[in-house]
């Protein structure tokens, strides 16, 4: 799952959400956000010296990396904005996850497909001098049976719990008889396992949503009205009155 199609999903589920701060104690910390009368979407942030725990409707994720976790997730304003309204640096603070629900990442059907595409096209272009056509905007005929041998052997878009094997699978094994090419080869397959994958809709929820609490959060201290003097105190004499004493 792309983080463009995350953030405006996640900004709809949380739009009239509001936030509770149960403990704020330096680094022990537990806020909670909640849509008013309802637990939809709601979701709870805990941190304690080097962790912090997100929890609630869309799953649990625990982080460990800094003392103050917040400090850890923090961004500036400016790159909120120029994120689109919230911004996560999912890989980096995915190394950092040490406990979450399910796996972080999934196989993708269409960066599957992207990189079969490009193998091949790299192929052609290897094997074709666009000098000794006819008609360079013309391939030879052999270019579309290829393809088409991809398509049904390779690209089958498996969509079952062994995708991404079977996706890794499927291109080691191909190897065409067509003597126009027959040396087509995807060597090492196993090593585009990592670009297969893409992280999960709920995990990259969780993320926005840290990044959404430590924002609210920071956005709420700073609009704490001062406390000013208890009323048994009185307040200091100016310094220009005393210079005048």
């Amino acid at each position: 799952m792309n983080r463009s199609d995350v953030l405006p999903r996640f900004l709809a589920d949380t739009a009239t959400h509001e936030l509770r701060i149960v403990v704020d104690d330096g680094v022990h910390r537990h806020l909670q956000f909640r849509r008013p009368g309802s637990y939809c979407y709601g979701f709870d942030i805990v941190t304690w010296p080097g962790h912090l725990a997100i929890s609630g409707d869309m799953g649990t994720a625990v982080f460990n990396r800094l003392h103050d976790m917040f400090e850890f997730f923090r961004t500036k304003p400016a790159h909120h904005e120029e994120a689109g309204g919230l911004f996560v640096n999912d890989g980096y603070w995915a190394e950092k996850c040490v406990a979450n629900d399910g796996e972080k990442k999934e196989f993708s059907a269409d960066l599957f497909r992207a990189l079969v595409t490009r193998l091949f096209k790299e192929y052609v272009e290897e094997r074709v001098d666009p000098d000794d056509l006819a008609d360079p905007d013309t391939p030879p005929e052999w270019v579309a049976r290829l393809w088409q041998e991809l398509e049904l052997e390779v690209l089958n878009d498996s969509e079952d719990h062994d995708a991404l094997s079977n996706a890794i699978s499927a291109m080691s094994d191909f190897r065409p008889n067509d003597p126009d090419y027959s040396d087509f080869r995807i060597t090492d397959a196993w090593e585009y396992a990592s670009s297969l994958q893409q992280y999960t809709f709920h995990f990259l929820w969780r993320l926005y949503a840290i990044a959404h609490a430590v924002r609210a959060y920071d956005d709420a201290a700073g609009a704490a009205e001062p406390t000013g003097l208890p009323g048994d105190i009185a307040a200091p004499t100016p310094l220009a009155e005393r210079a005048h004493a």
